[in-house]
Formats: C-alpha cells, sequence, structure tokens
C-alpha cells in the first residue's frame, strides 16, 4: 500500500479503526468532523489537523516532501448523570488512554503512513452547541514522505 499525503485519508482510518472498536472501547458513538450536538455518551470525535510539508529531495519532477498528517481525536462525555465528576472524569480518561493504546498497536495505520503516534493528551472541557462536556483531546501525528507530483495519488 501507497503512502498517503492526505491528512483526510489518515483521519478517516483512525475513525474507522475507533469505530471498529468502538463496544470494547466503551463508546456510544464515533464521528468525523466538526459537529454542532453530540446525542449520546461517551463519543469520539475525530478531526483533520492543518497538514505541513517541508522538502525532502528533488529526485522527481517536483521534488520528495516529507508530510506532518495531524489527526485529533476527542473524547467527550456528558457532565449529567449519576457518577459523580471524578468518576465521570476517571473514565474518560480511561477511555481515551485505550484509544491510544489501540492506535499504537500498528504505527503505519495499515501502511497509509510511515509512523504515527500519539503525542498528547490534554483533558479539559468543551461546550457544544447549549451542552458542556468533559472531554480528552488525543492529538496524533502521522508522518509520510511522498512525491509532489504522484501519478498514482
Amino acid at each position: 500500500m501507497a503512502h498517503t499525503d492526505k491528512v483526510t485519508v489518515v483521519a478517516v482510518a483512525i475513525k474507522n479503526l475507533i469505530l471498529a472498536n468502538k463496544s470494547t472501547l466503551g463508546l456510544a458513538d464515533v464521528f468525523f468532523g466538526q459537529h454542532n450536538m453530540i446525542p449520546r455518551s461517551p463519543t469520539a470525535v475525530v478531526m483533520s489537523g492543518t497538514k505541513r510539508r517541508e522538502l525532502a529531495g528533488v529526485s522527481a519532477p517536483g521534488g520528495r516532501t516529507m508530510n506532518y498528517l495531524p489527526v485529533f481525536i476527542d473524547v467527550h462525555s456528558s457532565r449529567v448523570g449519576t457518577e459523580s465528576e471524578e468518576e465521570k472524569q476517571l473514565v474518560l480518561e480511561n477511555i481515551a488512554d485505550s484509544i491510544e493504546f489501540l492506535l499504537h498497536q500498528d504505527p503505519t495505520l495499515g501502511g497509509i503512513i510511515i509512523h504515527g503516534f500519539v503525542q498528547s493528551s490534554d483533558p479539559g472541557i468543551t461546550f457544544i452547541g447549549n451542552s458542556q462536556f468533559n472531554t480528552v483531546r488525543l492529538a496524533f501525528e502521522g508522518k509520510t514522505k511522498t512525491y509532489l507530483s504522484n501519478p498514482l495519488a
């Protein structure tokens, strides 16, 4: 499988991996992109980040580039419920840790990147619509090296 230079391809692969494991992870839903409503909890939302490139050789028309493909995974949990705030936050952070572990099982995401891993895990609070959620944001970055003029892309 060829490496991709598209951050959306990486984000969709991550979304599909999380979706395939959602029951094991304890998630109610898995979404892609920005959402104005989160109907159930806990939910993972996968979003593409800002792609970066740098020149990595000129061996072909246009040259080669090193591509940095960031993807954000927000794990949201409603603040409404019978559990204490402490219990809800602990469950949420454990789900985020499990997603991180899942992503690290194959750092190539099935061969579409050279290497990728979760670089940070940031707990906090998010407001979506008129609702408040406990959130853990995982920042994943994949790395590939491709030609600018790729006839196979």
